[in-house]
């Protein structure tokens, strides 16, 4: 697990974090097993050490026996909700039944899911988006081929939330709800995401379905569109780069994954962009006579 907090605990310790209220709350109890989305976009397995209701998040111990306060949106419960009603609202069947989803068996309306479940769905294998979403994401990027890439690609076009709705920072990188992406979960800009170009929403590498090489870290060299705008696949487009850029973009990624600031140029940066070069989609090779553009040593 990386070492992140998804939701802080206001500076108190986990002895100074008191007044929890132990009971369930919104269908999630302490010693549940659950999966928590990360900040990677990812579903990873814990069970509930405590629940603060009022908060309304949860402490999460993970298999790295690392723990970690997760926002109630960002936890998904094996626990099915009560016989007979909605998992989202709650609510009893209305004129028509509810759909089951083939794989968490949670109850939906038809209009409670998003998106809403077509009339002609087949009730026996419907599966619901939490479920799709579990299933296709990945590192590098999610599914896309089969069918769980399909249903992904069709429940994408819709978000689960009102994105007029999010407050934004003055620079449009981070929300107060810590909500992004399709998956509504929570997220870093710079740790492997793309920013759509024509609604500004991020969108987590693992559940994009357009790239061909994994993202490096703080690359926001990319033209993106989201499935909610295109209304249908992902577009995306490398930007043109310079050497200052490419030494800017290797320097922050070297940066993050070992942990250290300094470099030798040769040995580390060079040989890293060597190694690399194909998954940096930097396009033909240019000749050793322009400047600008960097080219294979």
């Amino acid at each position: 697990m990386s070492g992140l907090s998804v939701s802080s605990t206001d500076g108190r310790t986990l002895e100074e974090a008191s007044d929890f209220n132990s009971m369930a709350v919104w269908g999630v109890s302490e010693g549940d097993d659950v999966l928590a989305r990360w900040s990677d976009g990812l579903l990873y397995l814990g069970n509930v050490k405590r629940v603060d209701g009022v908060r309304q998040c949860c402490l999460v111990r993970f298999e790295d026996h690392s723990e970690f306060w997760v926002l109630r949106k960002d936890i998904h419960s094996f626990a099915t909700a009560s016989e007979g009603v909605c998992c989202v609202c709650e609510a009893p069947p209305l004129k028509e039944p509810l759909f089951h989803c083939h794989k968490c068996h949670h109850g939906f309306h038809p209009q409670c899911h998003t998106p809403p479940v077509e009339p002609e769905a087949d009730a026996h294998s419907w599966v619901c988006r939490q479920c799709v979403f579990a299933v296709a994401t990945k590192r590098g990027g999610a599914m896309k081929r089969g069918r769980f890439a399909r249903l992904m690609q069709a429940m994408k076009q819709q978000l689960p939330y009102r994105l007029a709705a999010l407050d934004w920072d003055p620079q449009h990188l981070t929300n107060q709800q810590q909500c992004y992406c399709y998956c509504a979960g929570p997220g870093e800009w710079n740790l492997k995401m793309l920013q759509c170009g024509s609604c500004g929403q991020w969108f987590h590498e693992a559940c994009t379905q357009c790239l061909s090489k994994p993202l490096l870290y703080g690359d926001r060299f990319y033209q993106f569109q989201c499935s909610v705008c295109t209304k249908g696949a992902e577009t995306i487009s490398r930007l043109p780069m310079n050497w200052v850029d490419l030494a800017h973009l290797l320097l922050y990624h070297l940066s993050l994954c070992c942990k250290r600031k300094y470099f030798h140029f040769e040995r580390e940066i060079l040989s890293f962009a060597n190694e690399n070069w194909d998954s940096l989609l930097l396009g033909p090779v240019s000749p050793a006579r322009d400047t600008q553009t960097p080219h294979k040593y």
